[in-house]
């Protein structure tokens, strides 16, 4: 959801300063880690020394924040674009979140959403994405990913699934320089403008570049 679908960049940013000012912990260190995680895990990573109850703060934050949502360019078309019953959302929100920030940008929730509480490991742990092919009835193989954080992307690779790169957050050299050389995205875009989601014309055992030309 946030930064594949929803740009709440400045939204999350008010909320985590917030945070990281009360507890004297260095913003940078949270903005280079917290994109695609859960808060409890991004808290374990930039103050370890904290009762992960503070997670559940800022899960209360996002969920009353309605400032700074937007969706990301392109999106609300590609996602209307999507073949019905073929995709779901894996996201580090919570339902409630998820229900608040789809509403605001006007996108409908799809049939299958795997939200922060269903999973026992975030990304980049693949739980997320194996649980959400297993719900759609898909093959790991048979699945595409979008997502612009590394710990999404790292999930989806762990999860044996293709992904396409959304530079949201981050350019294509940066999420080269965090993942290693072997990062190999089927495609790296920055928004969603004059894509389409059918990919019913085309083959599922190769590339997907000819959408994205």
């Amino acid at each position: 959801m946030d930064g594949t679908l929803v740009d709440s960049n400045q939204a999350s940013e008010m909320i985590w300063q917030k945070w990281a000012d009360h507890h004297h912990v260095s913003m940078d260190h949270i903005r280079a880690v917290h994109h695609g995680r859960r808060p409890e895990e991004t808290i374990a990573l930039v103050a370890p020394h904290l009762d992960q109850l503070e997670a559940n703060k800022i899960y209360e934050s996002q969920d009353v924040m309605l400032d700074g949502i937007r969706p990301i360019a392109g999106a609300n078309a590609f996602y209307d674009s999507l073949p019905k019953g073929s995709y779901g959302i894996v996201t580090a929100a919570s339902h409630s979140i998820l229900e608040t920030r789809f509403r605001i940008v006007g996108l409908a929730l799809p049939k299958v959403c795997i939200t922060a509480s269903m999973l026992k490991r975030g990304k980049p742990d693949p739980e997320g994405y194996l649980l959400g092919a297993s719900r759609l009835g898909l093959n790991p193989k048979d699945c595409i990913v979008f997502e612009d954080a590394p710990a999404g992307l790292l999930a989806a690779k762990r999860a044996g699934m293709r992904s396409i790169a959304i530079t949201t957050h981050y350019s294509k050299s940066e999420l080269k320089k965090e993942l290693g050389a072997d990062f190999e995205p089927v495609q790296v875009i920055s928004n969603y403008e004059g894509l389409s989601g059918d990919f019913s014309n085309y083959d599922t055992s190769s590339e997907y570049q000819l959408i994205f030309r």
